[in-house]
């Protein structure tokens, strides 16, 4: 089975678009996220509602989180304001749903087990960048691949020895590793290849709103450069 998977969407809105049209062009029968489809960004309702149109499975991530909770402390200063931001604005149908997103996924399709997460396995909250192929720091997960987001670094690695692929497929709406486009992978089942993907979108678009919206500047300028 061919899955699509994403990551860190961050109320992007004209990001999420873009890479949806090019996953229905590409035909994956199924849609993971990783977390994080709030924060950052001005459209947080209309991404949960697009998410929700196209039947994405998604996870909790510790953006999600802070919006349902209101705590703010281990965030830095934008992020934290953005936070705040979406609080004031989401609906009562958009917390709803992200109240029903589970913590991770635990999957089964065809012969081949899946477990999604945010961070890592043992932190929803770790950052886990690329890994040599020499070093697999997650052992016995009962899994045999792993996906994870939270970094918005796309990159992904099969660690033979322990019969594990891992996976970060990079953030839809706000990437970290120099490359503005939005990232997304896809996943094939049946012989555990993956294809990673980048796609442009309207950056102006999302940056204008992300201004006018009275969100912090900084959080326009960064979809500009990719960091």
């Amino acid at each position: 089975m061919l899955l699509g998977v994403i990551a860190d969407v961050h109320s992007n809105l004209p990001a999420l678009e873009a890479v949806i049209a090019k996953l229905g062009r590409l035909g994956p029968e199924r849609i993971l996220c990783a977390g994080d489809l709030v924060g950052y960004n001005a459209f947080p309702n209309e991404v949960i509602r697009l998410v929700r149109k196209h039947r994405v499975e998604s996870i909790l991530g510790n953006h999600d989180r802070a919006v349902l909770a209101g705590v703010t402390e281990d965030l830095n200063e934008n992020a934290a304001r953005a936070v705040e931001w979406t609080r004031d604005r989401i609906t009562e149908a958009s917390r709803a749903y992200l109240e029903k997103l589970p913590a991770r996924l635990e999957l089964t399709v065809g012969r081949r087990k899946l477990l999604v997460v945010h961070g890592s396995p043992r932190d929803d909250d770790e950052y886990v960048l690329p890994l040599p192929e020499d070093l697999c720091p997650f052992k016995d997960i009962g899994a045999d691949v792993l996906v994870m987001g939270h970094t918005h670094v796309q990159w992904t690695r099969a660690f033979r020895s322990e019969g594990l692929t891992m996976l970060n497929p990079g953030s839809v709406g706000q990437p970290r590793d120099m490359d503005p486009r939005a990232a997304f992978a896809t996943l094939d089942t049946r012989d555990l290849a993956v294809k990673l993907h980048r796609t442009a979108y309207d950056i102006a678009g999302t940056a204008r709103a992300v201004v006018a919206g009275g969100l912090p500047p900084w959080l326009a300028q960064r979809l500009y450069i990719g960091r």
